[in-house]
Order: C-alpha cells, then sequence, then structure tokens
C-alpha cells in the first residue's frame, strides 16, 4: 500500500432514518446516530489520511435500494468514461440498519435488506477497477439490547467469503468486511471523550500504523 493515487472511496449511509417512537428505543437511536456518526467521520478521515479521493458526491444517505443501485452504477460508469481516472483501488463503506436488523445486511431507508449480491455485481461490471482491490465494509446496527452474537453466524463463510461461490479463488479481487455493534454487549467505546465502534477505532489504529508496509489481508488480521 504504497501509491499516491491511492483509489476511489464511496460512502453509502443509512444511519439517520429508522423510525422511532417509543423513549427507550429513541435514546439508543440517538446514542447509535452519535457514534456511527464518529464512526462515518473516522473512516472518512482515514480514506483521505491514505490517499483516496471522495470528491464529486461521492457520498449519499437515506436512499431506497433502487437509488443506492442507481446512484453506485452512475459513479461507477463515470468513472469507466473518464479517460483520466487512475484510481488503483476502491473502497465502499456501507453504514446502515435498523431496530431489529441481522449481522452483516445492508439496508435501505425503509429497512429493507439490499442483496449483497446485487451490489457486487454492480461493482464487477466495472472495467476500470478490473483486476484492482475492491473492498467493502458493511456496518449494520441494531438499536436493541438482545441480539444474536455475530460469531455463532459462521461469519468467514456467510458474511466476509459469500462472494467466493464454491470456494473459488477470489479473482475479482474482491473484499467483503463485516462489523455489527451492538449497546447491550458494549460494542462502543466508553470513557472520556471517547465514542465510536471498537471495530472503526481498531481499523484506523492498524491502518495509520502499519498500511504502509503490509497487506490488506495482513491487517485484518491485526
Amino acid at each position: 500500500m504504497t501509491s499516491a493515487n491511492r483509489g476511489k472511496f464511496i460512502l453509502i449511509s443509512n444511519a439517520h432514518c429508522i423510525p422511532y417512537n417509543q423513549y427507550e428505543e429513541r435514546e439508543r437511536y440517538s446514542e447509535c446516530i452519535r457514534n456511527l456518526d464518529f464512526d462515518k467521520s473516522n473512516m472518512s478521515q482515514l480514506l483521505k489520511y491514505m490517499g483516496y479521493d471522495s470528491k464529486g458526491g461521492y457520498q449519499v444517505k437515506n436512499s431506497t435500494k433502487e437509488e443506492i443501485k442507481d446512484f453506485l452504477k452512475t459513479k461507477l460508469i463515470e468513472i469507466d468514461n473518464d479517460s483520466s481516472s487512475q484510481y488503483d483501488s476502491l473502497v465502499i463503506l456501507f453504514l446502515s440498519g435498523k431496530l431489529l436488523c441481522e449481522a452483516g445486511k445492508i439496508y435501505d431507508k425503509n429497512g429493507d435488506i439490499l442483496p449483497r449480491r446485487e451490489i457486487l455485481d454492480i461493482i464487477k461490471e466495472c472495467k476500470h477497477f478490473k483486476g484492482k482491490p475492491k473492498i467493502i465494509f458493511v456496518q449494520s446496527f441494531s438499536f436493541t439490547e438482545e441480539t444474536e452474537p455475530m460469531d455463532s453466524m459462521d461469519p468467514l463463510d456467510s458474511i466476509a467469503n459469500d462472494f467466493i461461490a464454491n470456494c473459488e479463488p477470489n479473482t475479482d479481487d474482491l473484499f467483503v468486511v463485516s462489523s455489527y455493534p451492538r449497546i447491550g454487549q458494549g460494542p462502543w467505546i466508553i470513557g472520556e471523550n471517547m465514542i465510536g465502534s471498537y471495530f472503526i477505532q481498531a481499523l484506523v489504529h492498524v491502518f495509520k500504523n502499519s498500511a504502509y508496509k503490509k497487506s490488506f489481508m495482513e491487517l485484518l488480521k491485526e
């Protein structure tokens, strides 16, 4: 990871569109939003620090499934049609969730699931990033305290690597990393002037300190 022209960063956030009625839900919602805003800012700053370009309207929020797909298709087609594009990798961050959500899922503003396969198919159609690393971060958050533990769902096979059919080689250079913050089980950092999820904080720390000398897969093991 030494290129000065690192790549393109796209942020898709549906973190501000979850309806709530009861006081308890409203409190949890507000806490999640504060932490997710911090995570979003942290990731944006990290990718900017690493040389990724996010200018030109490459962020969208509070969108339906079709709007998200159209947005992504449009931006990738723009890159394909721009002869001056010289990006050497692509990073996409999805932030979404609802009161009762599943780990590793992408939700639209109505709480409907956007199949990851549809997103992956759109990305693989982009000619500019053929043979180049494409990294997707999926942060799904729940506003309830009782949620199924992430490690009981075999995340390595069913979430992070579901794009590799039948354990075939990853010839598309495509990686998916999922995070599932949950209030009741302590995913948020607690301390004076400290907010955000453990996963994003750790990601920022490891990438800032080691991205110049280690591969992406090595960094995820840190």
